[in-house]
């Protein structure tokens, strides 16, 4: 849980929004939904569901590595990775991408020296059920499988 702290009090003051698009009303799941349905493939081929969020604490992450802020928040994201790996924690990680792919992406990791696991996603399908409108976005889940925290500073 230490690690959930300073990462939220890390990322709070940083977060802002890529994707200012004003013609359409922000959307985003709320805090105390349950996770919708979705299925997404990680880097290392593991498949992840909303099921696998039951029973442990989450972070889901949308980004892409265009947008400046999220390449502002994704190394805070991996200290906070790194603290849960070192504290023995099973909190589950899993970065999707929105409208990007694997090639992309698996070179700015590398670049970068993350480690987070990813999802490229092509299009913004399973961005979709969570928001329509900023990224980065992160939802914290509780170990119900329902949303504790969102957090964006969408809209500006």
């Amino acid at each position: 849980m230490k690690y959930l702290f300073r990462l939220l009090c890390l990322c709070l003051p940083l977060l802002t929004s890529c994707d200012m698009g004003d013609d359409e009303q922000e959307w985003s799941l709320p805090v105390g939904s349950a996770l919708p349905h979705f299925i997404v493939t990680t880097d290392d081929g593991r498949t992840i569901t909303e099921e696998d969020f039951i029973g442990r604490t989450g972070i889901i992450v949308f980004f892409n590595t265009a947008c400046s802020d999220c390449r502002r928040e994704l190394p805070l994201l991996q200290q906070a990775y790194n603290d849960s790996l070192s504290a023995g924690s099973d909190a589950l990680f899993l970065c999707i991408a929105r409208e990007e792919t694997a090639p992309v992406i698996r070179g700015y990791w590398e670049r970068e020296g993350l480690t987070l696991p990813f999802s490229p996603q092509p299009d913004r399908r399973v961005y979709n059920l969570f928001a329509n409108l900023g990224i980065p976005r992160i939802f914290v889940t509780a170990t119900d499988g329902r949303v504790r925290q969102s957090l964006t500073d969408w809209p500006r």
